[in-house]
């Protein structure tokens, strides 16, 4: 709450100073999120992430969004791409943007020089989850992109139980880390990625392919029959039940290689799959407006 109500006063000094210097004025009642960053030591570094959160209180039952960046982005780009934004300015999530070391992950034996320093990213997600969701009030999700898919993985196989669900964007887990409990978890994949191969036999540069990978979670989570399948365009998107109430869900792009999935005039962008995967709404919803 008083989070909350620090980010409503920045939002007003901005406005104020907007006037003073003659520049183009936003009503605060339109401002439909707020921008800030934070800090905190976590062994002998002090990490960083930055909060997109809706200027209203955010009800308990919407949830707190965290976002892994791709390898050399910075969180700037993370943000460009994802399309998650949205969420945040129709009052229906927070989102956490932590800031990687040197714009790298240590998902386990990769990657760039998070890896290269044996950074303790685990520790630092265990430590954000626990400051930015005190008393665990809402519901707790991470979502990884690339590399950031790999360091998602890594807290399901070591850390299970921080976070709430899962939704890995076009990555898969190093080779050591097995999800070995029933974990709610979304894997997005297209047919042409150049690093994450679709099926054996196709192209790529990391193992094991996407489905090997979501046959593996299923497995683990004792899954039945699909629950729910979705085509839209050129997405094709498959959900099963699990154990424990957890849930597997593979959403399939037919193109877009490597890339976040953006959203299309044929298809629906990954945020909105991750975004109904999360609230287990039934069908995949567009982007808020």
């Amino acid at each position: 709450m008083i989070v909350k109500l620090v980010h409503a006063a920045l939002a007003i000094v901005a406005a104020a100073a907007a006037i003073f210097s003659g520049h183009q004025i936003v009503h605060l009642a339109e401002r439909q999120s707020v921008t800030a960053t934070y800090s905190m030591k976590v062994g002998d570094l002090t990490r960083s992430w930055e909060e997109i959160v809706p200027v209203a209180e955010l009800p308990r039952s919407a949830p707190i969004i965290v976002v892994l960046s791709g390898i050399n982005a910075p969180v700037s780009s993370e943000v460009g791409r994802d399309y998650l934004v949205p969420y945040a300015n129709a009052d229906q999530a927070e989102l956490v943007y932590p800031v990687a070391y040197d714009e790298s992950w240590n998902a386990g034996g990769c990657c760039g020089r998070a890896f290269q320093d044996n950074i303790n990213d685990v520790a630092f997600l265990k430590a954000l989850a626990a400051r930015i969701d005190p008393g665990n009030v809402h519901p707790l999700y991470l979502v990884g992109y690339s590399n950031g898919g790999r360091m998602a993985y890594r807290m399901a196989c070591s850390a299970p139980g921080v976070y709430d669900a899962y939704a890995i964007v076009k990555a898969d887990p190093q080779p050591g880390c097995v999800v070995s409990k029933p974990t709610t978890i979304v894997q997005v994949d297209s047919l042409n990625d150049y690093a994450v191969p679709y099926k054996p036999g196709d192209k790529g540069e990391e193992t094991p392919p996407a489905t090997v990978q979501v046959a593996r979670l299923r497995s683990t989570g004792a899954c039945g029959a699909p629950v729910m399948t979705d085509k839209s365009g050129w997405l094709t998107y498959t959900e099963w039940g699990c154990a424990d109430g957890t849930r597997v869900a593979f959403a399939v792009y037919s193109s877009g290689v490597h890339e976040f999935p953006p959203p299309t005039s044929y298809e629906p962008a990954a945020a909105a799959v991750i975004w109904s995967f999360f609230g287990d709404t039934g069908a995949i919803k567009p982007l808020p407006t």
